[in-house]
């Protein structure tokens, strides 16, 4: 029996009611499981505390045989975040948030919500494709990840149980496109989000005796002009990239002149050639004025998620699919934010897709922020689309040898809405780089 659409919203409901922070989503694990076990869906073991990952097996059988239609069995996954921030909920929704200091105000109640809409319908269609579907109900996407606490999508990965997908299909919910509208675009459509820290020591002293010391302010306000400058050299001009500084520190009164200094902040690049020539720019700008201003500086880079960079075939599908229910494709609205979406992308090749809500006036991230629900069934009949479309042409690429004149190799030279995307090098690693300079 199909959704009805007064199903799913009250379902979203109470998933907004109920918010819970990263790797603390245990009744909203309840939820879903309680929901996708009610339709018959199977949960995978999986291990993980919080989270889940679901499968639905197609039973689709060609006329007098027992066995499904195509010649090898292929796997996709799709995706939906499950985990909250920690805001006070300011909507003035009717059905506001019952966790106090918590708030799904970046929507993964809606994002679940899709993902939970499409497994629902690919388990009645089931009899109509070969192949499986896995669902990932991710935890912990909004987590600071360090290496000891990665982001959620590391973790499931880490289970195994993704490792026959052969793509993966997520979707996003974004305010800077109405209802009705679906941002689908090839290459770069989020940032690389890494963390860079430089701590100076040079020698205290009387502030009126400077020369007694050697001054760590001096150098840290040659560093502070230097690095934002950096995002311009070099570069290629249509590549996106930006560098931060967002937090400095130096002295505790106006007669000293202290010890030690401390700036840091943030860099985001759409490509991995500008991640690694920023990291080494910055690298030789402290090393530079170290040697100038005769101090030591530690520079410390902290690599955390990399850009999601969609697949243009995949994206050519996440189109059709995305008109088939009933909705209007556009390019991805243009952030260097950050998604971990793009570990699973390092698995496999895939597309990442923002569905737009509205309330373009209400920030995300912010108080008052929700998504409009006429917004949501599509968006579920656009991911199932998308999967059962992925299996066709997963299984026409047995006979051809690739995935159908619909779609291209994610190493193929593919067109995005930043530019020229070229094959994607080695992702760098998760775990901290750490530079001292004396």
């Amino acid at each position: 029996m199909p959704l009805r659409d007064s199903e799913l919203h009250e379902w979203y409901r109470w998933f907004h009611q109920h918010p819970e922070p990263s790797y603390a989503e245990v009744e909203t694990t309840a939820k879903i499981a309680g929901i996708l076990k009610d339709h018959g869906v199977t949960i995978l073991e999986s291990g993980l505390s919080t989270g889940l990952v679901a499968q639905i097996q197609g039973t689709r059988t060609a006329p007098g045989v027992t066995f499904p239609v195509a010649t090898r069995h292929h796997v996709v996954a799709l995706r939906g975040d499950i985990d909250a921030l920690p805001i006070q909920e300011q909507t003035g929704l009717p059905y506001t948030s019952l966790n106090p200091g918590y708030l799904h105000g970046c929507g993964h109640d809606f994002n679940l919500m899709v993902a939970l809409a499409a497994a629902l319908e690919l388990q009645e269609k089931r009899s109509e494709f070969a192949g499986t579907v896995k669902v990932i109900f991710q935890p912990a996407e909004e987590v600071a990840a360090t290496k000891d606490t990665p982001t959620g999508a590391v973790v499931v990965l880490r289970t195994g149980v993704l490792d026959d997908v052969e793509a993966f299909f997520g979707t996003h919910d974004s305010n800077a496109l109405e209802p009705g509208r679906i941002g689908i675009s090839a290459g770069p459509v989020s940032g690389a989000v890494d963390k860079f820290s430089i701590t100076i020591t040079g020698q205290g002293s009387h502030a009126a005796h400077p020369d007694a010391g050697r001054s760590p302010i001096r150098p840290l306000i040659s560093l502070a002009q230097g690095l934002e400058s950096l995002a311009g050299l070099d570069l290629d001009p249509t590549h996106p990239r930006v560098v931060s500084i967002t937090h400095i520190e130096a002295g505790s009164t106006w007669n000293v002149i202290p010890d030690r200094a401390f700036i840091e902040g943030t860099v985001r690049t759409a490509y991995p050639e500008d991640r690694r020539l920023l990291h080494d720019r910055i690298q030789a700008l402290v090393d530079g004025l170290a040697d100038a201003w005769s101090v030591d500086a530690d520079f410390h880079w902290d690599y955390g998620s990399p850009a999601v960079v969609n697949d243009a075939g995949w994206a050519r599908i996440a189109e059709q699919a995305a008109r088939e229910a009933g909705l209007e494709p556009q390019s991805s609205p243009v952030t260097l934010g950050g998604e971990d979406f793009s570990y699973y992308l390092g698995h496999a090749p895939g597309v990442f897709l923002h569905i737009g809500v509205g309330n373009g006036d209400r920030p995300m991230h912010g108080p008052t922020f929700y998504p409009q629900l006429d917004a949501l069934a599509p968006a579920g009949r656009t991911l199932a689309t998308l999967a059962l479309l992925a299996l066709r042409n997963l299984d026409n690429a047995d006979d051809a040898g690739d995935i159908d004149d619909a779609a291209d190799s994610a190493s193929s030279s593919n067109e995005s809405s930043f530019g020229a995307v070229t094959t994607l090098p080695a992702i760098p690693p998760i775990h901290p780089h750490v530079s001292q300079r004396r």
